[in-house]
């Protein structure tokens, strides 16, 4: 064959791949926009996860594929779905960010082709073994978005048995880039589904405390203020020298009311707080709260002389409140004491008790299981307060919450109060 024999066959086999391969990419764009659509109008992850998975290995032609995504809790990648190769067994499976040839996709954000696993030292062959399945070729690509690594694709095994090129490794990185958006709009999803359940919990959680607290305290009050106004009806008929003694009493219930009601409206908003800061609305908590029966609060906060920002006071009060509110619900003390110490770039703020204490490991293994709001809205406050909460407690020993807020941060575009 004459080399211009050869010239003129060389270009239609190109075209022939070039066609070969815009059909491909192609499928995929259509495999793509089919999960678009469904994503519009389904935003259950597992699912999508599947479907991306499923478009990916159909559109690659292959037989087996699978989908990890990497947890920044634990610094591993995660076998989501798998397909194919009786991956059931691999599903949530997890390998660390670094390991086999996905943890090598993962940690370099580069896509491979594998032709040939066995010679590959990164491939795992101890899963392979498990699943009883063989791993001959394959083609990875990283899940990216905003340039962060979020996740792998792999495509396990061409049906055809051919071996896997660089159109199929661009085909699949074309595929991973829109695949990670979806994936990430479904993961924020999820976040303010799961943001909106709470925060419906801790309003019903609120609107039950409030309904109680209405009951027991101004409602039977109000209650005894009716009764008492029925019977002076009675008395100023039949007996008009208890009259000033009965007005006495309807006086006192009557003011008892009032302070009740006055310190659950400053309980839900203390306006002290946004005018004059935390110090102030400390003092004016513990000067309500100083009333109840049998309990002692004792307040030093002299170390507070600064203003914070608004937001990290309303964090820093509410866990006051928290604190207090729980001793006096579960602890039954006698005493409680909040104080304020000021060291050279933090300041310490604390709450101990001198009441029954609590078994620490038990409700930190209770609130892993189930969740508790009290002590979940304590840990997310301190976190708007750039602060690091402790809290120590033993049977019989009482309770110490601690809360170190750095002032640097904390105190950004802060004002001194006090001198």
């Amino acid at each position: 064959m004459s080399p211009a024999t050869r010239v003129q066959s060389n270009p239609s086999d190109e075209s022939q791949s070039q066609v070969a391969y815009l059909e491909q990419r192609i499928a995929a764009l259509e495999a793509l926009q089919e999960v678009a659509l469904i994503f519009s109008s389904e935003l259950q992850l597992n699912r999508l996860l599947a479907l991306i998975l499923s478009s990916a290995v159909d559109v690659m032609k292959a037989s087996a594929g699978s989908l990890l995504l990497y947890d920044d809790a634990t610094k591993e990648l995660v076998f989501q779905v798998v397909q194919g190769g009786g991956g059931k067994a691999l599903r949530q499976k997890r390998i660390r960010s670094d390991e086999g040839i996905a943890g090598w996709v993962f940690s370099r954000g580069q896509p491979v082709i594998v032709h040939d696993t066995s010679m590959d030292p990164r491939h795992l062959i101890r899963i392979d073994e498990a699943l009883r399945f063989h791993t001959a070729a394959m083609v990875a690509a990283p899940l990216m978005y905003k340039s962060k690594p979020i996740g792998v694709i792999e495509i396990i095994n061409k049906k055809s048995r051919e071996q896997f090129n660089e159109q199929d490794q661009d085909l699949l990185m074309a595929f991973a880039a829109q695949a990670a958006v979806v994936i990430e709009n479904a993961r924020l999803y999820q976040q303010v589904v799961a943001e909106r359940d709470r925060l419906l919990a801790v309003e019903e959680q609120v609107r039950r405390e409030l309904a109680r607290e209405l009951h027991d305290g101004p409602s039977q009050l109000l209650s005894a203020i009716i009764m008492g106004l029925k019977f002076l009806k009675q008395v100023i008929a039949r007996q008009p020298d208890r009259i000033e003694t009965e007005l006495g009493e309807l006086e006192r219930l009557s003011t008892q009311a009032l302070h009740q009601v006055r310190n659950m409206l400053f309980d839900l908003r203390p306006v002290a707080l946004e005018t004059q800061g935390l110090r102030v609305a400390l003092e004016i908590y513990v000067d309500r709260q100083s009333e109840t029966d049998g309990l002692q609060l004792h307040l030093d906060i002299d170390a507070l002389t600064m203003r914070f920002q608004p937001k990290v006071e309303a964090a820093l009060f509410s866990i006051v409140q928290e604190a207090v509110g729980n001793a006096k619900k579960h602890a039954q003390p006698k005493n409680i004491w909040i104080t304020a110490q000021r060291q050279e770039d933090a300041l310490t703020l604390s709450v101990r008790d001198d009441g029954r204490g609590f078994d620490l490991a038990n409700v930190e293994e209770s609130f892993a299981q189930r969740g508790n709001l009290g002590l979940l809205n304590m840990k997310e406050r301190a976190e708007i307060a750039n602060a690091t909460l402790t809290i120590n407690s033993k049977p019989g020993k009482g309770t110490l919450v601690t809360l170190v807020i750095p002032v640097g941060k904390a105190a950004q575009h802060s004002t001194r109060l006090f001198s």
